[in-house]
């Protein structure tokens, strides 16, 4: 099938979505209230560690207002904003189902609109017609806000449409922010003038965490991603594994449970020396285990946003799709006691593809620009961190 005809039939798709969208709207008008605001962000895991930050301000200033905030959430991270208290009430939604099964879709769309929002924003700079936009449009919300974006998830002329759904619609600069950057942009834009890109913060667990731990220094291995794509050749993870464990360094694999295939394949090359974590953590316990390790080694994914968050010396590595998106970080304030994650990359003139590379790669094989990144060169990162940390390995 030719990707002209797969473009015909995903908008024709799409455009019938949004028409039964719009004919059940129709028949359940929104019951408006004073003092609830839905923020709408339901992209991954990473992308809601950047924006805590901005989450804290966007609830603190409505709370003064006496509003009530309802986050609608990923479901993969949904639980996790809860324990952390991010908004009085976090509702989670399955981005993927809600795309693409209509039953469940209908739920979510009379959900919205009989809630009676007053205030309905989407912070999100790459928005989707499916999904976001699709949700504030449902709340029949007094006011809408989102960002301007750009078109990455979404056609041009899909996004004219789209756009209407809002009554505002926050300027975003072109060129290419660091999506903290882009989130303070997006905060200044709704009238928070003084809020500024800084590290993002996940506070302290309340309790002790119920797995084992080494007392010894470990280091954090994170093999895996969403996206096989982006995988660093797991060979290459087993030979820094053993350089770590020479270093007098304990190994923790973490990963999701679909990553159990991948990520026992280093821990059974590293037999013995390794605390199996994969499957085994929710988030927040996640991110207790980065909290606590000498350094962590990961893809690129949310992991090395998590690490970030909780202070923990990483090292990731990076390939070109999105590069200076989410990572290196660029921050506007400085933080001298912060650990700004340390990024092995392999420059490229085709930087900047999203992902849309153009040297072929058989399946399950990453991307030219990761597979390149060679083991020493990422070694060199992970031994000026351990060089660092030299007392604590010692201790």
């Amino acid at each position: 099938m030719s990707s002209l005809l797969k473009n015909i039939i995903r908008a024709f798709r799409t455009l019938l979505i949004l028409s039964l969208d719009g004919i059940l709207l129709l028949f359940h008008p929104s019951n408006v209230r004073d003092s609830r605001v839905l923020v709408v962000k339901i992209d991954a895991i990473g992308d809601f560690v950047i924006w805590l930050d901005a989450a804290k301000a966007l609830c603190d200033h409505y709370h003064t207002q006496g509003y009530s905030v309802v986050l609608l959430g990923n479901k993969t991270w949904a639980s996790w904003a809860r324990e952390m208290g991010v908004a009085e009430e976090v509702w989670e939604i399955d981005v993927s189902r809600f795309r693409n099964y209509f039953p469940y879709r209908l739920h979510w769309l009379r959900r919205i609109r009989m809630a009676g929002f007053k205030i309905a924003i989407q912070p999100i700079f790459s928005r989707s017609i499916l999904e976001g936009d699709s949700l504030v449009r449902a709340s029949g919300a007094v006011e809408r806000l989102g960002s301007a974006g750009d078109d990455s998830n979404i056609s041009p002329l899909f996004k004219a449409w789209s756009n209407r759904w809002y009554t505002r619609l926050i300027p975003a600069t072109h060129i290419q922010l660091m999506e903290l950057k882009r989130n303070a942009e997006f905060m200044r834009g709704l009238g928070y003038t003084d809020f500024q890109a800084r590290l993002p913060i996940i506070p302290r667990a309340p309790s002790e965490q119920i797995f084992w731990l080494p007392q010894q220094p470990y280091a954090v291995l994170v093999p895996t991603s969403s996206w096989d794509a982006k995988m660093w050749p797991i060979d290459n993870f087993i030979q820094v594994g053993g350089r770590l464990v020479a270093s007098g360094l304990r190994i923790v694999v973490v990963g999701a449970p679909e990553d159990r295939v991948r990520a026992s394949i280093l821990i059974d090359s590293l037999s013995g020396r390794v605390v199996d974590l994969v499957g085994k953590t929710t988030l927040g316990e996640l991110a207790e285990v980065m909290r606590r390790a000498t350094i962590v080694l990961t893809n690129d994914t949310s992991a090395v946003h998590i690490a970030a968050a909780v202070d923990a010396p990483a090292v990731c590595i990076l390939g070109g799709g999105h590069f200076g998106r989410f990572v290196p970080y660029e921050i506007e304030v400085p933080d001298k006691n912060g650990n700004l994650p340390i990024i092995v990359a392999e420059p490229m003139s085709c930087y900047g593809c999203n992902w849309q590379c153009q040297y072929p790669r058989q399946k399950g094989e990453p991307m030219k620009c990761i597979q390149d990144i060679s083991v020493q060169k990422v070694w060199d990162a992970v031994e000026m961190v351990l060089t660092k940390h030299s007392d604590q390995i010692a201790g």
